[in-house]
């Protein structure tokens, strides 16, 4: 296994994933299901984060809403924690005073079994969102409220560990105001184990980026690499910049090293990246690409950028059966293929609701699944995570027996 793939393994079990995947009669046929449906009310709805797993196989996430009347009426949103069976027991409901509200994004765990996320709403000052640490018996604490201004505001992104306990993540608003409407072009920040917080870089618009909805990946080297969904170059017309690639210095320095420019080289990326040991990157943009449905905007794509800077489209989305819109960045597995979701397309028909891909080194795309929007989900929104067996585990927005989302096994065989 690659050390810096961004695949989610556990126990000792890692090489059984490796052989799993880079079977190629594994890939060939992949078998789908919906492990729980949320009802939304009090129990969770609308899951858009990654999921996470134990050396047990629980399973655990967030939903963006639910876990009560609050909110507006559609709920403040939940942590929750699914077992091997596809029991549900929820181990935080968001309130959307203090402990904050709507958890965007999934979580990551530490060897303690502590689970820590954001939401992107709630906490003590601004209703600026909050950094949150949920402990084994299901108690949480706030780590750090958003202040707002240049303090930073809204994280949608997930957090990343920096392999000393630090927690870094990105606000999608607040830092510099960059584009004169006060509301600011977001940060890159610190959390440390006690709880201290610090805005590490100030996003500046234009050139250097804006709108980090995305979290950030560690590499090898020691730096983290993320995406902006806009700033860059003004591909379209829009003036608001079709997105970059950046990497961030752990002493507060920023380098863009790509800037989308829109066709095949894709714009607007939603999701992150992940790397390889060699640093080269790969991800995916939300739009770009061939215009699959007449918005003009594009269908996506999938992208590699070398340590270089070179930029290689490994894919563009054609909508239809081929799927599009990809809104997370992929897996990367010890032989170089890439997995991931697209959050529509699939089925060439009006109940089209997102696929499972998979990309091969040499930009060779295979559907694993087609959604169907019903029982069995729709619209995933997340990326995936892999146990060591190989089986793929995600979450879709809406579908499920009541259209509040689900939280999905992919079984190879």
């Amino acid at each position: 296994m690659k050390s810096g793939s961004s695949i989610h393994v556990v126990g000792p079990l890692a090489l059984l994933f490796a052989l799993a995947v880079c079977n190629p009669a594994a890939a060939h046929a992949a078998k789908e299901r919906a492990l729980y449906s949320f009802a939304g009310g009090g129990d969770g709805g609308f899951p858009q984060g990654n999921v996470v797993l134990d050396t047990q196989g629980n399973i655990y996430g967030t939903t963006q809403s639910g876990g009560g009347s609050g909110c507006g009426g559609g709920g403040c949103g939940t942590v929750f924690e699914l077992t091997a069976p596809g029991r549900e027991k929820l181990l935080h409901v968001f309130t959307g005073g203090h402990d904050g509200a709507f958890p965007i994004a999934g979580l990551v765990m530490d060897d303690g079994g502590n689970l820590y996320g954001t939401t992107l709403n709630g906490g003590a000052h601004c209703q600026c969102g909050t950094v949150f640490k949920i402990a084994p018996d299901g108690s949480e604490h706030i780590l750090y409220a958003f202040k707002g201004g240049e303090d930073g505001s809204r994280p949608l992104g997930a957090l990343a560990f920096d392999g000393s306990g630090n927690l870094y993540g990105t606000t999608s608003a607040g830092g510099i105001d960059c584009n004169g409407f006060g509301v600011g072009c977001g940060t890159i920040f610190l959390i440390r184990p006690t709880g201290k917080h610090k805005v590490m870089y100030a996003f500046k618009g234009g050139a250097d980026g804006i709108y980090p909805a995305a979290g950030l990946w560690l590499g090898i080297n020691g730096l983290f690499y993320g995406t902006t969904a806009n700033g860059g170059i003004d591909c379209d017309g829009t003036g608001q910049g079709c997105g970059t690639v950046f990497q961030f210095a752990r002493r507060g320095t920023e380098t863009v090293l790509y800037a989308f420019t829109g066709g095949d080289h894709g714009a607007y990326p939603a999701g992150g990246v992940v790397g390889d040991d060699s640093l080269n990157l790969y991800g995916t943009t939300n739009n770009g690409g061939i215009d699959c449905d007449g918005s003009g905007a594009g269908c996506g794509t999938v992208f590699k950028l070398a340590p270089d800077g070179a930029e290689s489209g490994l894919h563009v989305f054609q909508g239809g059966n081929d799927g599009e819109n990809p809104r997370a960045a992929p897996l990367l597995d010890a032989e170089g293929n890439l997995y991931g979701t697209t959050a529509a397309g699939g089925s060439g028909s009006e109940n089209s609701a997102g696929v499972v891909f998979r990309i091969s080194p040499d930009g060779k795309e295979k559907i694993l699944y087609a959604f169907t929007g019903g029982n069995d989900g729709g619209g995933p929104f997340s990326g995936l995570t892999a146990d060591a067996l190989g089986n793929f585990y995600g979450t879709t927005f809406t579908g499920g027996e009541f259209f509040n989302g689900t939280v999905f096994k992919l079984r190879h065989r």
